[in-house]
């Protein structure tokens, strides 16, 4: 940012060097002390527009991190709870998670830190990687929260509960909403996410038809929801080895 500044006030220097130099080539004389006042006055003014300006986009950045901190936050509170219930079959990806949501809050703070020395373009496409990966993080929790959902379901199924297991089904279906939600504008997933969705509603289907391929049914829902926490699991190791 300080380098857009000094680039700028440079500029408008060099503007006002030449102003002045024509001036007096055209025989004006007389008036150059009233010219360089003016000029000095509307040098004065862009310095202020441009201190303005970049704590403006300043204060933008560093609004921009506090909301990817609250959403690591609330990420990592969400893995807590996961760890404590220990639902099958989730162990390993709830611990992998934490190890990157922890790696992903000191590469922001970092990042945070760097702001003050980089263009604002710069500083703004740092912050803007740091946070497709927080949502990315936040989505792939919320999407662990339905494969725990659609495991208990099973197993209420398994014991003729197939009241609870459509309740289960239900409350995971919202969540996967909520990660898409999460995801907003990243549409790398939206295929994968689509795939749950329907394997979701077959499930269901099945639930409430007490079918006999119930099991087979959910048991697809959650291998499509291992593969987008697979995939996502995947690109963040990618990003994290990756400098920006």
């Amino acid at each position: 940012m300080k380098l857009m500044a000094t680039i700028a006030l440079v500029t408008a220097l060099i503007s006002l060097a030449l102003a002045s130099v024509a001036y007096w080539r055209s025989g004006g004389k007389q008036d150059v002390q009233s010219l360089q006042s003016s000029l000095q006055r509307e040098l004065e003014a862009l310095r202020a527009k441009q201190k303005e300006l970049v704590e403006s986009a300043s204060q933008s950045l560093a609004a921009a991190y506090d909301r990817s901190r609250q959403r690591l936050a609330a990420t990592r509170e969400s893995l807590r709870k996961q760890k404590e219930e220990a639902v099958e079959g989730l162990e390993k990806q709830v611990k992998l998670a934490q190890e990157q949501v922890e790696a992903l809050a000191r590469k922001l703070e970092d990042s945070a830190r760097a702001a003050k020395d980089l263009t604002v373009t710069a500083a703004r496409g740092a912050e803007e990687a740091i946070a497709l990966r927080v949502h990315r993080l936040q989505a792939r929790a919320t999407l662990m929260q339905a494969k725990a959902k659609a495991t208990r379901a099973q197993s209420a199924a398994a014991n003729r509960e197939f009241e609870r297991a459509d309740q289960l089904l239900a409350e995971a279906t919202d969540l996967l909403r909520d990660a898409r939600e999460t995801l907003g504008d990243d549409h790398a997933y939206d295929e994968q996410l689509d795939a749950i969705k329907a394997s979701l509603r077959e499930a269901t289907k099945a639930v409430r038809a007490q079918g006999e391929d119930i099991r087979k049914r959910i048991e697809q829902a959650l291998a499509d929801t291992d593969k987008i926490v697979s995939a996502l699991e995947s690109d963040e190791k990618k990003a994290a080895e990756q400098k920006l």
